[in-house]
């Protein structure tokens, strides 16, 4: 009789549990590397007083606009010369000049947005910046051979970037409201923060910031060198708010005589985005603000998505 002697099965693989959400450690991550770097306070540093010079300027006018709306002793007197026609237009912007409540309404908006333009512009760069310093300082090929998921890699530097845009948001919007509030009450107004125009154009002021860096987020992956991304974003936004409204204001003088030629200015980017966080219409031929938000998450959108395909399918090398 022989035995056969059989070697003991072989003890299970520990399980280790799994900690953490894999996409939230790829945010954290991504956040890490922006806030290694000088870039996120600087822009944070220019956030703030870019706000704080914004605010000055805003309640300045705000407050001239405020003191002439409620001077009540103030009467319309039409000027020699003028047409019936121009009579009605003088007397109708005078009748708006002099409304306290539009002008409350319109200081509000003002007061608590301020420093969007160029903040909308720093969250753009820092979006471009997130991309590009992976190439500038050459650890894209570590960043995507750890998470060879290229997707989820993409994604968390995207969340990464509307993160911050948030975080420069509610900085700015802090400022903003603090000065603002104690700037009604020592005026013995009210703040304007019922008002649907006052609270539209702080809810599409975070869209905004949102979007913008969504757009530079875009651009950064199109553009790898650093220096020619940031200076591509500079003159999109700048430039092109500019040279945009140049261009069509001359194109409505000189070819189509027609105020939907200047409507249509809304498809610049720089453009969309100024008509849909102000309270009121940003000129008289503006397009409603919906349609600046249409046209911002188009470009944001198309920009975003060209991010995720192009950060799939390249080489990194």
């Amino acid at each position: 009789m022989t035995s056969t002697l059989q070697a003991p099965p072989a003890a299970p693989r520990p399980v280790i549990p799994h900690v953490g959400i894999p996409g939230l450690r790829l945010v954290r991550s991504e956040i890490r590397k922006m806030t290694t770097t000088n870039a996120w306070w600087l822009f944070g540093i220019a956030s703030v007083v870019f706000t704080g010079l914004a605010l000055w300027i805003n309640m300045t006018e705000a407050a001239e606009h405020l003191a002439r709306a409620r001077d009540t002793a103030a009467v319309f007197r039409p000027g020699r010369g003028m047409s019936a026609g121009e009579i009605a237009a003088a007397k109708a912007e005078f009748a708006q000049l002099h409304d306290l409540h539009l002008q409350s309404v319109n200081a509000a908006g003002n007061i608590f947005t301020s420093g969007q333009f160029f903040g909308l512009l720093l969250v753009m760069l820092l979006g471009t910046l997130v991309i590009t310093n992976e190439f500038q300082y050459q650890t894209a090929t570590a960043t995507f051979l750890t998470t060879p998921q290229r997707t989820r890699v993409v994604f968390g530097k995207l969340l990464a970037v509307l993160g911050l845009g948030f975080l420069f948001w509610l900085v700015s919007r802090a400022l903003s409201f603090a000065a603002g509030l104690l700037f009604f009450h020592n005026l013995g107004l009210t703040n304007s923060l019922s008002e649907w125009p006052v609270q539209r154009a702080i809810i599409f002021n975070l869209v905004a910031y949102l979007l913008w860096a969504l757009l530079g987020f875009g651009l950064g992956t199109l553009i790898h060198s650093q220096i020619g991304a940031v200076v591509t974003a500079m003159v999109i936004y700048l430039v092109g708010f500019v040279g945009g409204m140049g261009v069509f204001t001359l194109i409505r003088e000189n070819l189509i005589h027609g105020d939907w030629v200047l409507t249509s200015a809304v498809i610049m980017p720089p453009i969309a985005s100024q008509v849909m966080v102000s309270p009121e219409k940003l000129y008289p031929q503006a397009a409603p603000w919906w349609a600046g938000v249409l046209v911002m998450t188009g470009w944001s959108l198309i920009a975003g998505a060209i991010g995720i395909i192009s950060n799939r399918r390249r080489d990194i090398t």
